[in-house]
């Protein structure tokens, strides 16, 4: 056998080998997204057959339903113009919602959560935290509001709790550091004056015994928070 069949028997050999490994790497590699995958996608689709089946339309007004399904419910929000229409529910801690969606499965979006430091969404300062996430989903659209003519033309909601229904009035929305201590203060009234000389889009100030600050990560990957600031008012009996 010549030297360079030699050397190609060694170099076909070797080709075959790194071969074998490759395939079992990509077979690793193909398990791994397919467990992700099939990770990932259900977690959607519970998402979605729970949003659709278990709380959505007429069931959502029905508080009892609602506590049945999960005790730490608080309200339940929705912002016209949006896609804001979800629950919301308040834990002794801020981060326990963060990562569990409202029936108490693990869900990368989260709940929309009261502050810990809040009693109720009828405090004279509430503040709901929820992530900013694509598509609009839970406080994706929240940005929105800090375009003038979107600002403009969305400025109604409704917050429901067990014992009163209110209409939100938008009047306000800018960009915060997450460690702002007037804006995330929450033991007294609203800091009107701060946010007339900080926020972005602004509109009459509201002398309203309830105000609500909607608060979301801006997608920046810094400490910035986006920032609505709401009224609410016309308070009536929930039925």
């Amino acid at each position: 056998m010549s030297e360079r069949d030699v050397s190609s028997k060694t170099l076909n050999t070797e080709f075959r080998r790194w071969r074998k490994i490759n395939r079992w790497i990509d077979r690793v590699i193909l398990s791994v997204l397919l467990i992700l995958t099939a990770f990932i996608g259900s977690g959607l689709i519970d998402g979605l057959v729970f949003l659709e089946e278990g709380i959505r339309g007429i069931r959502y007004r029905s508080f009892s339903q609602l506590l049945d399904i999960n005790p730490d419910t608080v309200a339940w929000i929705t912002m016209d113009g949006t896609h804001i229409d979800h629950p919301v529910v308040r834990s002794t801690d801020n981060f326990d919602y963060l990562d569990k969606g409202f029936d108490g499965k693990f869900y990368a979006g989260g709940t929309l959560f009261m502050d810990k430091n809040n009693t109720s969404p009828e405090d004279p300062y509430c503040i709901i935290h929820g992530h900013h996430m694509a598509a609009g989903a839970m406080f994706g659209d929240l940005s929105k509001y800090t375009d003038e003519d979107f600002f403009r033309r969305n400025i109604t909601g409704k917050l429901l709790t067990q014992e009163y229904d209110y209409d939100i009035e938008v009047f306000a929305a800018g960009i915060f550091d997450a460690y702002d201590s007037l804006i995330y203060k929450t033991d007294g009234s609203a800091p009107l004056d701060y946010i007339v000389d900080n926020a972005i889009c602004i509109r009459d100030v509201y002398t309203a015994d309830h105000v609500l600050a909607l608060s979301t990560c801006c997608d920046d990957m810094t400490d910035n928070r986006t920032v609505v600031f709401c009224a609410l008012t016309n308070r009536r009996i929930h039925r």
